[in-house]
């Protein structure tokens, strides 16, 4: 893989993923070539001591209809030099999207607490590249937009919604997930009701949905900071297996004490 810069650039910026014979729909500082797949948010492009991360992904058409990758990025160190340099890509820690659904935080009524709180927990155990959180109203086709870019577009590795699970007329969360999701993962689902059972006879209404879509996994979590760490708790072991072999590991499966 190649980045070719036209220009020197500011830490952050917008590069086209070129197609051969084909222009950029927009003016990019840089391009890159010969991609060896579609990339992805949390993709590190390493150019000898320059890490540029990829922090968003966007589908752009050009003047004749053709669709065109556009990746934000961001130098995290060194500088680009112009002309073409030799890419390393590599993804050393996961890119993970919180998505808080919840009327009154959408209106700025309500702080948002459960979102960081899912944050906090995967920081605690897993190596984060790029996140993003979002607060959402309770609005199946918002819920579906966000779903639906944050893994096929995006290529977030893991998409956790927090709020929504419950049975309130607007607790819509599971019912869009699962319309979504192109596989449950009822492993995941059983083993976070367990551990909010052996707190609380309340998780028995919990409707959490956990699903995968693309390469990513989609975790419904309940809406409360001290639920979010109970639930967390009892798949995080399994997670990173979990993510590995969606997106291809063939690795012998074979438990390893």
């Amino acid at each position: 893989m190649h980045l070719v810069a036209s220009r020197l650039t500011q830490p952050a910026f917008w590069a086209w993923v070129s197609i051969p014979g084909a222009e950029p729909p927009l003016p990019c500082p840089v391009r890159i070539e010969e991609a060896p797949r579609r990339l992805r948010v949390g993709d590190v492009c390493t150019v000898r001591s320059t890490q540029v991360v990829v922090h968003a992904v966007a589908s752009c058409p050009d003047t004749q209809g053709m669709v065109h990758d556009m990746v934000s990025c961001r130098i995290t160190t060194g500088r680009l030099s112009q002309g073409a340099s030799v890419v390393e890509l590599s993804r050393p820690g996961l890119a993970v999207a919180i998505v808080t659904l919840s009327d009154k935080g959408s209106r700025g009524e309500r702080v948002d607490e459960s979102g960081p709180a899912v944050l906090e927990v995967l920081r605690e155990h897993l190596a984060i590249t790029v996140h993003a959180v979002v607060v959402l109203p309770d609005e199946p086709s918002l819920l579906k937009r966000a779903l639906v870019d944050f893994c096929l577009i995006q290529g977030f590795d893991l998409v956790v919604t927090t709020g929504g699970t419950g049975l309130t007329s607007r607790d819509i969360t599971p019912e869009v997930t699962a319309a979504v999701v192109e596989r449950r993962l009822p492993g995941f689902e059983t083993a976070m009701l367990l551990a909010a059972l052996s707190k609380t006879h309340h998780a028995v209404i919990s409707r959490a949905v956990v699903g995968t879509l693309g390469g990513s996994i989609v975790l419904n979590l309940p809406g409360s900071p001290k639920a979010v760490r109970e639930n967390l708790s009892a798949i995080l072991p399994a997670l990173p297996h979990a993510l590995a072999k969606l997106q291809g590991d063939e690795a012998d499966c074979a438990y390893r004490p």
